[in-house]
């Protein structure tokens, strides 16, 4: 055990973590700040990541039919402050509109007859649209100048809310009450969509079952595969950053000459083996702490419990799983990736008499196993996305056991190996 600490001493030394926190800091900012903070669609009530967030709030991780007809009667609260709004507003009372029912009564008239309107009634449509916010910005060009027009009052973010609310009413009564002409998304998917027996086979289980019911939004499951497979390249890089010097800084000083002249000096290998397996977890483990952390910004934690397959996205997925499973599946494959990764360079660094020579060889396996994590994490679980998830969750494995196998071999080997000047 002693020889196994000062193994890890050699390997947690100041000048690497120094490295690491630099490459940490550098990577985060050129390619995973873009999906943390004012880029995810929380606050906004854009789409509908918000209206799932207040849906999981009110009604837990599913929306049964009860609850849906008791979340119909939410449009009156939002519908009262633009009530509020609207009265208050001068330009709105000069069109003669007090309240929003007469708002909806005029925008509803004027789209069934905007081909026939005069020149006066679709400026003053156009004022009514951008006060409300339905129209966020124009502009035109004016003697050569862009000219921006924006409302003088902020946009009320009831109007977006009572927009998204509709969406969310529509999509559930499409997907889950098949009380409208339009076909559920799911049954348009498996209609025009080129799966094969097997993909349809999950969609139709999905289909017949309650899954649909699930309150998530797809945002939500894009954000997070996205910012798990820049983790997982992130943590495969600061692995190899990490414990590709141990090995190769003793053969360069030829220390290993001296540990083959004792039966304990020929068993270093395999501790040195196992500190490296400890510093990958070690170093796994803190990353995905810290940036866990700040992706925790987005409060996607709060589907921790929701299915993943939900009638508010169109994205189906192969497993009946939760989105906290599905977390905690990617820090699974993550924690693999690094393992293959130290024994890979492991091996690599065994038959390396220098850092330079080490680099060469740990720089194309650095971007196969980029490939590899791309490969599985995009879309992750998705049903048809370009690839199997069963193939790749054996190329994992595979990959994984042939290091592991060639690690044994080395360490094995290493207890008979002679001295070559």
């Amino acid at each position: 055990m002693r020889i196994i600490v000062n193994e890890l001493k050699k390997i947690w030394n100041i000048k690497i973590l120094i490295i690491i926190t630099v490459v940490c800091i550098a990577y985060f900012v050129l390619f995973m700040s873009f999906l943390v903070g004012s880029s995810y669609p929380r606050g906004t009530w854009f789409g509908n990541v918000d209206f799932a967030h207040h849906l999981t709030q009110n009604y837990g991780p599913t929306l049964e039919i009860d609850d849906f007809e008791d979340f119909l009667n939410y449009r009156n609260v939002i519908a009262s402050e633009l009530d509020l709004f609207i009265s208050s507003n001068t330009v709105f009372a000069e069109a003669g509109i007090h309240n929003f029912h007469d708002f909806e009564a005029f925008r509803y008239d004027s789209d069934l007859r905007y081909e026939s309107l005069g020149e006066l009634e679709r400026s003053l449509r156009y004022a009514l649209l951008l006060e409300l916010g339905y129209i966020v910005r124009s502009s035109f060009i004016n003697e050569g100048e862009t000219v921006d027009l924006v409302s003088d009052n902020e946009s009320p973010l009831a109007y977006t809310r009572i927009r998204s609310f509709d969406n969310i009413v529509g999509t559930y009564q499409t997907n889950i009450l098949r009380n409208v002409e339009w076909p559920a998304t799911i049954d348009s998917f498996i209609a025009h969509t080129p799966i094969n027996e097997r993909e349809a086979r999950r969609l139709n289980e999905i289909r017949n079952s309650d899954e649909l019911k699930n309150i998530i939004d797809h945002h939500t499951i894009w954000y997070t595969w996205q910012y798990g497979q820049r983790l997982a390249i992130l943590t495969i890089l600061v692995t190899l950053i990490l414990v590709s010097s141990l090995i190769t800084t003793d053969r360069a000083k030829r220390v290993n000459w001296l540990q083959y002249t004792s039966k304990q000096g020929r068993s270093i290998l395999k501790k040195q083996f196992i500190a490296i397996l400890i510093s990958s977890v070690s170093i796994t483990t803190i990353l995905i702490i810290i940036f866990a952390g700040i992706f925790s910004i987005n409060e996607t934690h709060e589907f921790w419990n929701n299915g993943i397959n939900s009638f508010l996205s169109s994205q189906y997925h192969w497993l009946s799983i939760t989105y906290g499973q599905y977390v905690l599946l990617i820090a699974i494959i993550i924690y693999l990736m690094s393992i293959g990764a130290a024994t890979f360079v492991f091996a690599l660094s065994r038959y390396s008499q220098s850092l330079i020579q080490l680099m060469f060889k740990v720089t194309p396996f650095f971007f196969a196993a980029l490939m590899l994590s791309n490969w599985i994490l995009s879309e992750f679980l998705g049903i048809f996305v370009g690839g199997n998830v069963f193939a790749q969750m054996l190329s994992l494995a595979l990959s994984l056991f042939a290091a592991m196998a060639i690690a044994i071999l080395i360490i094995r080997r290493e207890k008979r190996v002679e001295i070559v000047v």
